[in-house]
C-alpha cells in the first residue's frame, strides 16, 4: 500500500516491481494459518540529502516454521519500503527507480535477511548453502561450487545480504551488493526463494530487467531475533562514490 510521498509513475514502477516479484515467486510451500501474503507500505519521505541514503526497506513482521537456525520455512508478513523525496525524481528519471525498487524489494521478502533462520547462510562466512540456490548456482555459474558466495565486503547493509560482487555469474547480478549498467536476475537468486520455503517459477523472464548506474545497494543493517511473529529488520540503499 501506498502511504504517501510518491507520484503516480512512481507508484506505477512499485507495482510493476510487485508483479516482477509475483511472476517468479508462486506460492506459499507450507501452509500457516498466520501466514495469509505480505503488506508492504510503500512511502517517499525525507531521509537525509541528495546523493545520501537512498531508501531504506525491510520487512516488520513475520513467522518461521521449525527450530531457529534450521527452520523449514520463513516468511515476511508485513514489510516497509521508504524512498529518500531528495532522490526519487532523480532515480525515475535516469531509469534506476524500477532496479532499486526490485531489489530492495527482494529483502522484503526475506533475500539476505531470513538466510539465517533456514540455517542457509551463517553471517561472517561468505558461503551460501541452501539447497535450491546452489543446485542453480552450480547450473547456471560454476559446476564445481560447493556454495553460493555472498559479499562480506561493504560494512552493515551491505555484507552478509547480498551475493558476492566477484561470483562466477557476474557483477552485474541484480542482486549483487552494486548495481551495473546492465543489470540481470539470475535463477540462483529466484531458487533461493524456494529454499525459505516458497513455491517457485521454474524459469527467469524472457524480458530483462532495464540497466541502471552503479549504485551501493543496502541489504540488511542488523536483524535481531525472530520469534514467531512480531520481528523485524531494517534495511538501508545509500549512493555509492563511484
Amino acid at each position: 500500500m501506498f502511504t504517501g510521498g510518491l507520484s503516480a509513475s512512481q507508484q506505477a514502477v512499485f507495482s510493476g516491481a510487485e508483479s516482477f516479484w509475483e511472476s517468479m515467486i508462486l506460492d506459499y510451500a507450507y501452509d500457516n494459518p498466520n501466514v495469509d501474503g505480505l503488506t508492504i507500505e510503500a512511502s517517499g519521505t525525507p531521509i537525509d540529502y541528495p546523493g545520501g541514503i537512498l531508501g531504506q526497506a525491510g520487512w516488520t513482521d513475520g513467522w518461521y516454521g521449525g527450530t531457529y537456525g534450521s527452520a523449514d520455512w520463513a516468511y515476511a508478513t508485513a514489510g516497509i519500503m521508504q524512498f529518500d523525496t531528495y532522490d526519487l525524481d532523480v532515480m525515475e528519471a535516469n531509469g534506476t527507480l524500477f532496479d532499486v525498487v526490485v531489489h530492495e524489494m527482494a529483502h522484503v521478502l526475506g533475500f539476505g535477511t531470513l538466510w539465517n533462520f533456514t540455517g542457509d547462510y551463517v553471517n561472517g562466512s561468505g558461503q551460501y548453502t541452501g539447497a535450491s540456490a546452489l543446485a542453480a548456482y552450480q547450473s547456471e555459474c560454476d559446476a564445481s561450487a560447493t556454495f553460493v558466495p555472498v559479499e562480506l565486503n561493504g560494512g552493515a547493509g551491505t555484507a552478509d545480504a547480498h551475493w558476492s560482487e566477484s561470483w562466477a555469474c557476474g557483477s552485474d547480478a541484480l542482486m549483487t551488493g552494486w548495481l551495473g549498467y546492465q543489470t540481470h536476475v539470475t535463477y540462483t537468486t529466484v531458487a533461493s526463494f524456494a529454499d525459505l520455503g516458497y513455491i517457485v517459477a521454474d524459469h527467469l523472464p524472457s524480458v530483462p530487467l532495464p540497466g541502471g548506474l552503479p549504485m551501493l545497494l543496502g541489504g540488511v543493517a542488523g536483524l535481531g531475533i525472530l520469534r514467531r511473529r512480531n520481528t523485524r529488520a531494517q534495511a538501508g540503499l545509500r549512493k555509492s562514490a563511484a
